[in-house]
Formats: structure tokens, sequence, C-alpha cells
């Protein structure tokens, strides 16, 4: 009988039906788009100065692989907080590999088929990729402080 008190309450709905928290949006907007203002207006700024076209171009796509991929992985583990522990810890990880595959896959098809500049996109991946996961870590910390847990 626990088993399907377990698969029951995994399935039931918790505290709200929003995918994100109040919170969750204005933080989402206030840290996400200045991080992305910072990086893009500084990548651009160093980028016309100090690059080539072809590195521009696959930087920027490297940027904007990660940078999709951090907001779905933040809308996720977002919507998986409130959820028991098992399923939050699912999502986490899940989106953690999902994402790092995904990354690899869009480069695999940015070096052989695009032709993409090889330290371009890498640069561009990294720097956005650890920019904006700092920002996710220390958001989901800090609403683990709160919350005392």
């Amino acid at each position: 009988m626990s088993a399907i008190a377990q698969a029951l309450e995994i399935i039931r709905p918790h505290r709200s039906d929003r995918i994100l928290s109040r919170e969750a949006t204005r933080y989402f907007l206030v840290w996400f788009s200045l991080l992305s203002v910072v990086l893009y207006g500084a990548g651009t700024f160093a980028l016309l100065n100090f690059a080539d076209h072809s590195f521009r171009v696959a930087c920027y796509s490297g940027m904007a692989l990660c940078t999709v991929t951090s907001l779905v992985s933040f809308v996720l583990t977002e919507w998986a907080m409130d959820k028991p522990d098992e399923v939050f810890l699912g999502v986490a990880l899940g989106s953690i590999f999902v994402r790092l595959f995904t990354l690899l896959f869009a480069f695999a098809i940015g070096q052989f088929v695009l032709k993409l500049h090889v330290f371009g996109m890498v640069t561009g991946m990294f720097v956005s990729y650890f920019a904006y996961l700092i920002i996710e870590i220390s958001y989901f910390h800090k609403k683990q402080l709160v919350r005392g847990q």
C-alpha cells in the first residue's frame, strides 16, 4: 500500500500548477537578463575588436546554444523544486546529462557539418555555460537556505 501512496504523491500536483514561481520568474528576469547583456555586450566589444569573422560566428553560436539550454534547464529544475526529492533529483541530474549531450552533439554538428571555428565555439560555450551555471546554482542554493533544507 505504501508504494501506491508514494506513486500518488509523486504525480499529485504540489503547491501550485505554475511552472515557475514568482520568485523564480523575477530572479530569472533580473539575473539571466543581466548576465546575457554582460556576456553578449562584452563579447561583442571583444569580438569586434580582437577576432575575425569566423571566430565571431562560432563564438556567438556557442553562446546561443548555452543560453537556450540554460533557459530550459532552469525552467525544468525550478518546476521540480516543489516535487518529491526523488523527482527533483531525477530532473536535476537528467537535465545536466541532457544539456551536456545536447551541447556535445551541437558542437559536433558545428564542427563537422557547418565547419565552424573550433576555438571560437569552445570559447563561447565555455564562458556562457559556466556563467549561467553559476547563476543557477546560486539561486537554487539560496532557495534551499530560505526553505531551511
